[in-house]
């Protein structure tokens, strides 16, 4: 399981930090063309056991998307959604896509069928917010260095904590609470399996650009779910997906400099948080002795 999700985790998150953003390609698991969210509506998503459950709501449809811990949209699911004491049968409309005519309500219920179900609150009021994540990419991009802490996750168990420390342009340092780490800086790397043991140098090509936003260079159907504090700061929380992966996000952006402050992605087998903890303080990445 955990050199599953070590592969998982190196695969995603370098292929982002590459400077090609998240791409389907970048997933280790198969992740087969599930439907683009439907322009201009707002984009939620959660886990349902080992499966992401992505939801679209327009002003009068609601619309589901359902991916298996493998990466298939699955289709021929039993799936309904609850809307107070109502509950509407989805209609399938595409891979993985189940869809019924609901007017916008506050609250929703996706049941998946065969999974546990997974609610949702629907804000009132959600303005877009593309230029907010177009400027927090920009920011993301400037910085001179970036740490945060990530756990990933593949299922309901288990998972990975790991802490990534980003250096301008080039240089990379991440380490996996109790197991894998590596240095990377330019064209040189070194990795180890476990901490102790022996370090492997290699070549890194081609070298990574960094730091890159977690979501990769797409990100449609941006709006602000709301307002609030994190860590003291004020923050808008924001909505959007990635479809080419596909992959949905909510982050908390920094409403004085534009930064993440928090980021949850939801895609095929990756559950994932990000915490960051520094911006553009000095930090030092070395060859390991």
């Amino acid at each position: 399981m955990k050199r599953l999700v070590a592969g998982l985790l190196l695969a995603f998150v370098l292929a982002g930090c590459s400077g090609g953003g998240v791409d389907r390609k970048s997933l280790a698991v198969r992740v087969e063309a599930a439907p683009k969210p439907p322009p201009g509506a707002l984009v939620l998503a959660a886990e349902s056991g080992s499966r992401a459950v992505a939801l679209a709501v327009q002003p009068q449809r609601l619309t589901a998307t359902v991916l298996g811990s493998t990466g298939e949209p699955l289709s021929g699911l039993d799936l309904s959604f609850a809307v107070g004491s109502r509950v509407v049968a989805g209609r399938p409309c595409g891979s993985g896509c189940y869809s019924a005519a609901v007017s916008r309500p506050s609250r929703v219920e996706v049941r998946p069928g065969g999974s546990r179900a997974v609610a949702f609150e629907i804000p009132g009021a959600t303005p877009p917010a593309a230029a907010l994540v177009a400027r927090a990419a920009r920011a993301t991009r400037a910085l001179r260095s970036l740490v945060y802490v990530e756990s990933l996750r593949s299922s309901p168990k288990g998972g990975l904590l790991t802490t990534w420390s980003l250096k301008a342009p080039d240089e990379v340092e991440y380490r996996i609470r109790g197991g894998a780490s590596a240095v990377i800086l330019g064209r040189r790397r070194w990795d180890r399996d476990r901490p102790r043991a022996s370090w492997r140098r290699s070549q890194q090509l081609p070298p990574l650009r960094v730091p890159q936003p977690a979501w990769g260079s797409v990100a449609t159907n941006a709006h602000v779910l709301g307002v609030g504090r994190v860590d003291g700061r004020r923050v808008w929380t924001v909505s959007f997906a990635n479809p080419t992966t596909p992959a949905w996000f909510t982050v908390s952006l920094d409403r004085k400099t534009y930064l993440p402050l928090r980021l949850r992605m939801t895609a095929a087998a990756h559950f994932m948080t990000h915490r960051y903890v520094a911006f553009d303080r000095p930090l030092t990445i070395e060859p390991p002795r």
